[in-house]
């Protein structure tokens, strides 16, 4: 029996001045960063090489599973610990906890801003069968511990995980959304993607693994900033798994992934990978893509989705 691994969650759930001195003389602009899309000419081809675009994406997946909400879900309970009921004064309701407060414990924790969070464990799927956990949350706030590490929440954050055996199979799915800047400089960052910072996600990514099996699959949408060298990646709901799963093409993605370089310049890389149930040719199974810049192809751009796969089927 072959699985889509999509199939299992639905979620319906975010001016610069200058001065001038007083002799008169000009201020020395500082440094630009680089803009995120160069305006160029549609027929004009960026200057990056294959190697390089190589290695920013094979970057991006190897670390692109890393990038879950569990460190923003434990800084957030961390930060919490602190509050008082009354500061911050919170609403709970049937649906989740609402806080908006600008105020001090005797603790020495402040908390500023507004977050709704909602959550549950252990909850039963009627449709699967399967257990499923849940949280998330939503808001623009800044929290200080009494240890002085800061939690900073300014977009939204959502995690899913239902896992269990249905119709026979033993299935484990872990669905993750985030928008928007993350922080939090306590142990619970520590060896996680919020530790240092750096990254800028507007990412949705699910992974499904067969458990008993050892086998995954993984769904990409959105993208993220922070790679190393200053490159970022747009994933197009793009699609790879294994055979047991429905897919014909293991090595390679689907569709369309985009990749930034440090320079503002955006490259397509056209796969040849599938989704569940459609047929790959095997001489197009190659973990190849056509990559292109101002509508021009400027070679094959090959990478290895397997250390990704070997994530995502590990529960």
């Amino acid at each position: 029996m072959r699985v889509g691994p999509t199939s299992w969650v639905f979620l319906g759930m975010v001016a610069c001045t200058t001065s001038e001195p007083s002799d008169g003389s000009p201020t020395p602009e500082p440094d630009a960063p680089s803009p995120y899309v160069v305006d160029r000419p549609d027929d004009e081809v960026g200057s990056a090489s294959v190697r390089e675009l190589e290695n920013a994406l094979q970057d991006a997946l190897d670390t692109v599973l890393d990038l879950d909400a569990a460190p923003v879900h434990a800084g957030y309970d961390a930060a919490m610990s602190a509050s008082t009921g009354v500061c911050p004064y919170e609403y709970v309701t049937p649906d989740g906890n609402y806080w908006f407060d600008s105020c001090s414990t005797e603790s020495g924790a402040s908390y500023d801003g507004y977050v709704f969070a909602y959550g549950a464990t252990g909850v039963s799927d009627p449709y699967s069968g399967l257990s499923t956990d849940y949280w998330a949350a939503f808001g623009g706030a800044v929290v200080s511990d009494a240890q002085d590490n800061v939690l900073e929440i300014s977009g939204a954050v959502t995690e899913y995980h239902a896992y269990g055996v249905s119709d026979g199979i033993d299935l484990d799915v872990y669905f993750v959304d985030l928008s928007g800047t993350f922080r939090w400089d306590g142990p619970e960052a520590r060896d996680t993607w919020l530790e240092g910072g750096g990254y800028d996600p507007d990412l949705t990514w699910q992974r499904t693994a067969l458990s008993q099996l050892g086998v995954g699959g993984v769904y990409l949408a959105g993208g993220f900033a922070g790679l190393d060298g200053d490159w970022a990646v747009a994933f197009d709901e793009n699609e790879v798994g294994h055979e047991l799963l429905g897919y014909t093409c293991e090595r390679e993605l689907s569709g369309t992934v985009s990749v930034r370089a440090p320079s503002g310049e955006w490259y397509d890389v056209r796969f040849d990978g599938a989704t569940v149930g459609v047929e790959v040719p095997a001489s197009d199974c190659d973990g190849c893509g056509e990559a292109f810049s101002g509508g021009t192809s400027v070679g094959r751009v090959c990478v290895d989705v397997a250390g990704m796969l070997a994530k995502a089927a590990q529960p």
